[in-house]
């Protein structure tokens, strides 16, 4: 038997775009955190690993604004990660206030593990769809995710997180 999403939820709720989407990425999310926790990562500190793998070196401040997330938060991801040893900073030769990002060889071999897993979650959250819908359903998240103006990642959490007090 195949549900339909009113089936699942109120009508009003099943119209409703945001809704959807925050659905879908309590769904994503938890497939995702699972397939990045077998590595000891977070959501932020492989979206940090996978931008310096494809853009070092990069500087924190840059990285931070590429990500969108918090400066404050960033630092913390790239401590955990320089930790680990998965990345190195060295200083901006360019401008030597700055750090430079770079992946290490056991950064570069972790984000390749990391991928593959993630990609094996995002094939088991999208395995309703056939392959054309999944790279729709890309497409149209991506229209939709680069829209000008929208909050950094710590500012949409700080947001949600003081809406749900007040609903309560």
């Amino acid at each position: 038997m195949i549900l339909r999403v009113a089936d699942e939820y109120p009508e009003d709720l099943a119209a409703r775009i945001g809704f959807l989407l925050a659905r879908a990425h309590l769904v994503a999310r938890e497939k995702a955190d699972r397939a990045l926790g077998g590595f000891g990562l977070t959501a932020k500190g492989y979206a940090a690993l996978a931008t310096v793998v494809s853009e070092a070196p990069i500087s924190q401040q840059k990285l931070s604004r590429r990500l969108r997330m918090d400066p404050a938060t960033m630092v913390d991801v790239i401590d955990e990660l320089d930790r680990s040893g998965y990345v190195v900073r060295r200083r901006n030769p360019h401008d030597r206030r700055e750090y430079a990002l770079s992946t290490t060889s056991s950064g570069r071999a972790l984000f390749s593990r990391a991928r593959r897993a993630l990609n094996a979650a995002e094939r088991e959250t999208t395995s309703d769809l056939d392959t054309d819908e999944t790279r729709t359903l890309r497409e149209l998240l991506g229209r939709i995710a680069r829209k000008p103006g929208s909050l950094t990642t710590s500012e949409m959490e700080k947001n949600a997180l003081g809406r749900s007090r007040r609903d309560i």
